[in-house]
């Protein structure tokens, strides 16, 4: 089973505050492959700084819009597209509230499945992830400042709404028990193993309600 994991820095897996990468099997996307006994296939697509659509003047190719056409064909058949997006379009420059940037991740999601649903045979299913919200500690990071930080923790209820519209599966990372490391920004250790026990629960468990019917 082929599962494609699309995000930011936090499904890259950068580490707080030393900036470099935690390995694969620290990572959510590497946790997941090893708890599946390797019957995932984990397609990791995460880039630092990604956005749902929106353009950074200096760096144009963080906008995951632009890639999503390439990276969802490169890689086809998909059984499973895990889109988890949202925190970098809070930042400051963007000037958006929570409502547009869950209409953003969401009309990306439906595009990203529509194009998979025209371009291959197999069915695809969605699990959108809302991410770990963000924290005062990420307030000496002049890209966000304390709305930034609300309108993190409002995301998750609004991409909520929106996935049981889509009939897709959710899951908020805030109530999974994952955890943010010094920076406020990314995921400790323990973060990435809680995120993977709750993307993993959802996937799993679907996949044997597929296998006993």
């Amino acid at each position: 089973m082929n599962i494609l994991c699309y995000g930011d820095s936090n499904t890259w897996g950068l580490r707080p505050m030393i900036g470099d990468r935690y390995v694969k099997e620290e990572r959510w996307t590497g946790i997941i492959g090893t708890l599946s006994g390797g019957r995932y296939n984990i397609i990791e697509e995460g880039l630092n700084g990604r956005t749902a659509d929106e353009t950074d003047v200096e760096e144009p190719f963080l906008n995951g819009r632009s890639y999503m056409t390439a990276c969802l064909l490169s890689h086809r058949p998909v059984d499973w597209l895990i889109v988890m997006l949202g925190t970098n379009d809070v930042k400051t420059r963007y000037n958006k509230d929570a409502e547009q940037v869950a209409d953003s991740v969401c009309l990306l999601v439906k595009d990203m499945k529509r194009l998979l649903d025209d371009r291959q045979n197999e069915r695809v299913s969605v699990l959108l992830v809302s991410p770990k919200s963000i924290d005062e500690r990420i307030l000496g990071d002049s890209a966000f400042d304390e709305y930034s930080i609300k309108k993190s923790r409002e995301l998750g209820a609004k991409l909520r709404s929106r996935s049981e519209k889509e009939g897709w599966m959710f899951l908020d990372a805030d109530e999974t028990g994952a955890v943010l490391g010094e920076d406020g920004l990314h995921l400790s250790g323990d973060g990435h193993r809680k995120l993977a026990e709750g993307i993993f629960g959802i996937i799993d468990g679907i996949g044997r309600q597929i296998i006993r019917s």
